[in-house]
C-alpha cells in the first residue's frame, strides 16, 4: 500500500481515538505491518507503547499512555465502540488518580478494573476484578475512570500509604464537595482498624489533616 492512502486511511481511524490507533485496528483497514513499520521508520507515525501509535500529525496529550494502554488491552475494538460504564475496562486506583489530577500518586503500573477476570503480558499493566456500580465510574480524557470516592476506598483497601490517599482526598475535596458526605466519612473510617488504628478512630480526619 502506498504510504499516502495508509496515512489517510490511519489518520479517519485515529481521528476519534484522539490520534490513536493499534496495529489491529491497522490491519482490518487495509494497513499491513510492513507499512507501518514503513511509515514508523519515515516519521509519519509514532510508536506510544507495544502494538499502538499515534499520526505524528496529531498532538501528544497528558494522558497519552494510560490511553495507549487502554487501547491494547483490547485492541481490535474501537475506542467509540466500549462501554463507558462499570461494564468495560476502567482505570483505577492510582492510575484514576492521576487522571482524575488528584494528589501525586504515580500512573503506572497502569491499572484498570474489570468485572471479569482478565489477563495480561504487559508490563507495568495490572489488571483488578471487582464489580463496580454505575455510580462507581465517571469519564476523564476518554477513559472510563473510578470516582474520586471508589478510587480513594480502593486504594485503602489495597495497602497503598496514607500520606499519598490523604493527598488525593485533600484534592478531591478541593475539586468535588460531595467526598464530604457522612456516608462517605464513615466508609474511610471504617479502614481504620485495617490500617492500624483503632477501630473508634476517624480515618477521613486524620487523612484531611495530613
Amino acid at each position: 500500500m502506498k504510504s499516502l492512502d495508509a496515512l489517510n486511511i490511519l489518520a479517519d481511524l485515529s481521528a476519534l481515538q484522539r490520534g490513536l490507533f493499534t496495529t489491529a485496528q491497522a490491519h482490518a483497514v487495509g494497513v499491513d505491518r510492513l507499512t507501518l513499520s514503513r511509515l514508523a521508520k519515515n516519521g509519519h507515525i509514532e510508536r506510544i507503547v507495544s502494538g499502538v501509535y499515534r499520526a505524528s500529525a496529531a498532538p501528544s496529550f497528558r494522558e497519552e499512555r494510560a490511553f495507549a494502554v487502554w487501547l491494547a488491552l483490547e485492541p481490535t475494538t474501537p475506542a467509540w465502540e466500549r462501554p463507558r460504564d462499570a461494564g468495560g475496562l476502567v482505570a483505577s486506583h492510582g492510575t484514576a488518580a492521576w487522571l482524575l489530577g488528584l494528589g501525586e500518586l504515580n500512573p503506572e503500573p497502569f491499572t484498570f478494573t474489570s468485572a471479569r477476570r482478565r489477563q495480561t503480558r504487559r508490563r507495568g499493566v495490572r489488571l483488578v476484578k471487582a464489580v463496580l456500580d454505575g455510580a462507581d465510574v465517571t469519564d476523564d480524557a476518554g477513559i472510563p475512570v473510578t470516582t474520586p470516592e471508589r478510587t480513594i476506598l480502593d486504594l485503602l483497601r489495597d495497602g497503598e500509604d496514607l500520606s499519598l490517599i490523604g493527598s488525593v482526598l485533600r484534592d478531591a475535596l478541593v475539586v468535588d464537595s460531595s467526598v464530604a458526605t457522612d456516608e462517605f466519612k464513615t466508609r474511610i473510617d471504617a479502614f481504620a482498624a485495617r490500617r492500624g488504628y483503632p477501630k473508634a478512630c476517624q480515618l477521613y480526619d486524620l487523612l484531611v489533616r495530613g
